[in-house]
């Protein structure tokens, strides 16, 4: 029982250090799409303004906005793809290893205890069956004690069985 709640635990312990790392993972994708955001914004206000005056100068003021507009679209998506590129590290990947080795380790256990149980059952079922033809052979009136002697005998070797 104390191994099933140390594989419990380490269990717990790794869904906790995972939850940590996937929110740090969040937070630093989430802090390069603010950047991405705001390197857009300031991009917009400052730089598109003085590359429209002088563009608009060199080329005709249509032209001027979809050169800048590009450069823009250009620029976020680069940030998009970085904040896109972060993946797992390999701390992450040590303890999802971890949680699988104890998960399956507790179903093992789970597996066990079942199969105990279905045999407590069968058992329980057994000595029912015993009692029932025990008492059916006290109840009838043909039969005598000579009848009960092979009951008793299997009575003990299932009792000689269960002290093994």
């Amino acid at each position: 029982m104390d191994e099933t709640l140390l594989k419990i635990r380490v269990l717990t312990r790794a869904e906790m250090t995972l939850a940590k790392a996937n929110a740090r993972r969040i937070a630093a994708r989430s802090r390069l799409y603010a950047i991405a955001l705001g390197i857009l914004l300031i991009t917009v206000v400052m730089i598109n303004l003085a590359a429209y005056q002088y563009l608009s100068t060199q080329m005709s003021e249509a032209m001027a906005a979809l050169v800048i507009a590009i450069v823009n679209a250009v620029l976020a998506l680069l940030f998009i793809f970085v904040a896109s590129r972060i993946k797992p590290g390999p701390e992450e990947e040590m303890v999802k290893e971890i949680r699988e080795m104890a998960l399956s380790e507790l179903s093992a256990d789970a597996e066990v205890v079942k199969q105990n149980f279905a045999q407590i059952g069968a058992d329980v079922e057994r000595i029912r069956s015993g009692f029932s033809s025990v008492s059916g052979m006290l109840g009838s009136a043909n039969s005598g004690f000579g009848s009960l002697g092979p009951m008793l005998g299997m009575l003990t070797s299932m009792l000689k069985k269960k002290s093994k």
